[in-house]
């Protein structure tokens, strides 16, 4: 079980081109959803985050829905390759570039291995896979947020039992 022992009271941990990002969960997982032999059925960490809604994120819905027209009626008169592919889901452009640098108390070095972006019209939402399980002698985890990169300075602490 993992318990947060500190974290933005919010739980805003990043701010991308005008959406503020929450922190939404994390857990371990024992199947790790990657398609390489490598690591198929290791286990590791799986990270939530959340775009939160507002007018912003309302406009990048409104906007999508309306390339998402174009492009279909495109593809309805001149077929589906001149049509492309389909426009980008505007929670990719925001959350896939926010992420955290994850670290624990016996100084485990965990890695991004995998990833899910989804918003637009709905929910959005990231999902991150970072690589290795803890081990278990950590006890605390702290993820440090990121946009492209660069630190958010937004910290949370977790407890491991």
């Amino acid at each position: 079980m993992m318990t947060v022992i500190s974290a933005p009271a919010d739980l805003v941990v990043a701010t991308n081109i005008g959406v503020g990002v929450r922190f939404a969960g994390i857990e371990s997982i024992a199947d790790v959803p990657i398609v390489s032999d490598e690591w198929l059925g290791k286990e590791g960490l799986r990270l939530y985050l959340q775009g939160i809604r507002s007018d912003e994120t309302r406009q990048r819905d409104a906007r999508f829905e309306e390339q998402l027209n174009q492009w279909g009626a495109l593809r309805e008169l001149s077929g589906v390759e001149a049509a492309g592919d389909p426009p980008s889901m505007p929670g990719q452009l925001v959350l896939g570039v926010v992420g955290a640098v994850i670290s624990d108390d016996v100084g485990t070095t965990y890695r991004l291995s995998a990833g899910q972006v989804a918003g637009g019209m709905s929910g959005w939402e990231s999902t991150w896979v970072y690589l290795p399980a803890p081990p278990k002698t950590a006890r605390v985890l702290t993820l440090e947020f990121t946009v492209n990169g660069g630190p958010t300075g937004k910290i949370c602490k977790i407890q491991l039992d």
